[in-house]
């Protein structure tokens, strides 16, 4: 790395750092005021709540990132300007591009990591610090979770009194229905098992019944009692079960748990296809705003060593949130299907991408 381009990022980084670690406090502090009572009643440990916190804040990084990137591009370029740095290194000769370029590979860093963080951690941490929550006022009840399930392309019909959604309980269930339905529709057999449990990458069922039907629905014969059995034969796994119960609207699924979630659900409406579809299309835009504020950041940044520290902060601020309310019009407009769910998802973002580009081109 080359000395100027260590320079450069180290007047960004250390001003980045504080600023993350500051929001990251004031997130905290709300939520902790939102849940102190009940951590005090529940007796919870403080060593369960420090990995509550440790799981609760990197999902706020969609919301922090951005904009902690941009408040410290905005102060190093403030800074570097204020001590002619800035003029001083085009009079030896360095362009404009080359002074961006640092600043550009860093926000495309944060983009991608974004990106990763959302689809690998976020989801599940967030899904993890809600039950979390729920356990301290409900206790162990709040794992205990009803599910109904239709897997389309085996044609079997699941419903489920209570799924255990943690993993070390075996995702345990209590009072199953299971349907197997024919080609036309008919049920072939259900089974009605007391308890089932996910051993050894299989679902092993105990004390059920299993009740075979005619193509007309009919019953034939009595059911036939079995003290356990091992099903092999059926292809569904817990995440199958766990996918039903994820908050969409509450960032609880990925991309690809969203995706998954419309593949295996062909007979929902068109209404609820295409507000997954937005969702879908935005959970893979958003992280692209890291990038985004550095092209916005720049050219306002390059300016506040002459015109002052305050508008290069008011315009440029002014501008990420202009995003934030053409993302909100634009995902309205998505899920009521007035446009596509991929303009919906991803036209403000490359709408301000194209504004960053030609605001960094005109630069001087």
């Amino acid at each position: 790395m080359k000395l100027i381009t260590r320079y450069l990022l180290a007047n960004l980084v250390r001003p980045w750092l504080y600023i993350l670690f500051g929001f990251s406090a004031i997130a905290v502090l709300v939520d902790l005021f939102d849940n102190f009572v009940s951590f005090m009643d529940a007796g919870t440990p403080i060593g369960s709540v420090l990995l509550y916190y440790a799981a609760f804040v990197p999902t706020y990084l969609p919301f922090m990132l951005p904009v902690s990137l941009l408040l410290a591009l905005l102060y190093a370029l403030w800074k570097l300007g204020k001590n002619s740095e800035i003029t001083a290194m085009r009079a030896c000769g360095l362009s404009l591009w080359q002074l961006a370029r640092p600043y550009l590979a860093l926000g495309l860093a944060c983009s991608l990591v974004l990106l990763a963080v959302n689809e690998r951690f976020n989801p599940r941490a967030a899904r993890w610090a809600r039950q979390f929550r729920n356990r301290q006022d409900d206790g162990e009840k709040a794992c205990l979770v009803p599910v109904a399930y239709k897997n389309t392309a085996a044609r079997r019909v699941w419903r489920i009194n209570t799924f255990d959604i943690r993993p070390e309980n075996a995702h345990e269930m209590r009072g199953v229905s299971l349907t197997q339905q024919r080609p036309d529709g008919s049920d072939e057999y259900r089974i009605d098992a007391d308890r089932a449990r996910w051993i050894n990458g299989h679902w092993w069922f105990e004390r059920l019944d299993i009740h075979r039907y005619t193509a007309l629905n009919d019953p034939v014969g009595a059911a036939e009692k079995r003290p356990a059995m091992d099903m092999t034969m059926l292809d569904e796994t817990p995440d199958d079960f766990l996918n039903e119960t994820k908050d969409i609207e509450n960032n609880e699924s990925s991309a690809s748990d969203i995706r998954a979630f419309i593949q295996g659900h062909p007979d929902i409406s068109d209404a609820t296809r295409a507000r997954l579809w937005v969702d879908w299309n935005y959970r893979l835009a958003a992280p692209w705003l890291c990038l985004i504020v550095i092209l916005v950041g720049i050219p306002f940044g390059m300016q506040t060593g002459r015109r002052g520290m305050g508008v290069g902060i008011l315009s440029a601020l002014l501008i990420f949130f202009g995003y934030y309310v053409m993302m909100g019009v634009f995902l309205t407009w998505g899920k009521r299907q007035l446009i596509s769910p991929t303009l919906a998802g991803w036209l403000p973002a490359l709408c301000f991408l194209a504004l960053g580009l030609l605001m960094l081109r005109r630069c001087r």
